[in-house]
């Protein structure tokens, strides 16, 4: 059974800056489309929704898949242990071990009953999805 588990990165300015670690693969959100396809090569896919005007455009790497828009990329999810964090978090990896990585920055709370945690940076987060006691994706992405 997959859960969702949103880990927060509270105080990770003390890190390595919040801003940075919003970053997947050494893709950063707001990155052009030629300046992602210039950094991972052509994407397996890209796909345009007709349906939807928050980010139409999807292209697809195998364990990594990009939203973008008109203003750039707006998520990023990583289901590859060859899309990290800029620290070293990635797919695959225990959770434990990726507490250890953010320290006492990272809260968890219980949210609906599940373990749940929330760090926002003008509105843009990174979360973990844990299958399993390990991570099964990352995911950088902001509110519309």
């Amino acid at each position: 059974m997959k859960i969702a588990f949103p880990l927060a990165l509270a105080a990770l300015g003390a890190l390595s800056g919040t801003q940075h670690e919003l970053v997947i693969g050494g893709i950063t959100l707001g990155q052009s489309e030629s300046s992602v396809i210039g950094t991972l090569g052509k994407p397996a896919s890209r796909s345009v929704s007709e349906t939807t005007d928050y980010l139409p455009v999807t292209l697809t790497y195998p364990g990594f898949t990009i939203g973008l828009d008109e203003k750039g990329v707006g998520r990023l999810l990583s289901s590859s242990s060859r899309y990290c964090t800029p620290v070293g978090a990635c797919p695959g990896m225990r959770l434990v071990d990726v507490q250890r990585i953010y320290g006492p920055e990272m809260r968890v709370e219980q949210v609906d009953g599940a373990p749940k945690g929330y760090v926002f940076d003008e509105g843009c987060w990174l979360a973990f999805a844990v299958k399993s006691a390990n991570i099964d994706t990352i995911e950088v992405t902001c509110m519309p």
